[in-house]
């Protein structure tokens, strides 16, 4: 089963009944809970990362990978133009039945269907700028968003640091190395209701890590936000090199 399909499988239910299990489980063994509430917060919930980092949305804006929507949501009451977009087709109906009032079906690791610079700020929260995967594909992503965004474009995404602090996640990194794979490459899937989801892989990174790439997609830091420290999660602006 399709990880998108069952990710929309849980966010419906909660809509619906509000609650959910949905747990997510790593390819070493490791386990935990993903809290789905979490995924329909309102904005005076947010964390204070994302509260800080929506302050540099600015103009046309592109919510990818917008889950139940809760950002567009909170976008579009400050009077900006939001189009929201994820994979799932049941997802965008989700959003749109939430009160998201343009979301749309795209695939953030290929061909997006925009036009060049069509958008100022996108938005990629919930570990969203790790969703290629894999280096290569993540470079592809910067690109694309590139080319879909006018000059003055940004984006403001979240992510968080591979821990090398906690010994179960240490030992995870050192294994990714002797297997060839970025350091910060790991491979899950979700399980819900009994069913699970397919393997993909889930790219974090660490600031000074994500500053190398983006440089050679044409991007550059321009803030970096965390509350505690990098491995528990940070919020970062790219803007377009001039």
């Amino acid at each position: 089963m399709k990880q998108s399909e069952l990710f929309a499988d849980a966010l419906w239910e909660f809509y619906e009944t509000g609650r959910a299990d949905l747990r997510v489980e790593r390819d070493d063994g490791y386990r935990g809970i993903e809290n789905v509430a979490w995924y329909f917060t309102t904005a005076r919930e947010f964390m204070p990362i994302e509260k800080r980092a929506l302050k540099f949305a600015r103009g046309k804006i592109l919510d990818a990978g917008c889950g139940a929507g809760r950002h567009s949501l909170v976008l579009q009451k400050r009077g900006l133009e939001v189009i929201a977009v994820d994979i799932s087709p049941r997802i965008a109906a989700l959003a749109r039945a939430r009160g998201v009032r343009d979301a749309r079906v795209a695939n953030l690791c290929g061909k997006l269907p925009f036009a060049d610079s069509q958008f100022d700020t996108v938005i990629l929260f919930g570990n969203n700028l790790g969703i290629c995967g894999t280096l290569s594909r993540f470079q592809k992503m910067l690109r694309e968003l590139h080319r879909i965004t006018s000059p003055r474009g940004r984006i403001i995404a979240t992510t968080r640091m591979p821990s090398t602090t906690n010994p179960i996640h240490k030992s995870y990194l050192s294994k990714n190395l002797e297997r060839g794979r970025a350091l910060g490459q790991i491979r899950i899937r979700l399980a819900h209701n009994g069913k699970r989801g397919a393997w993909f892989d889930l790219l974090l990174l660490a600031p000074t890590d994500l500053m190398q790439i983006a440089a050679r997609a044409g991007w550059e830091i321009a803030a970096v936000i965390a509350e505690k420290n990098f491995e528990d999660g940070y919020a970062v602006v790219l803007e377009k090199k001039t």
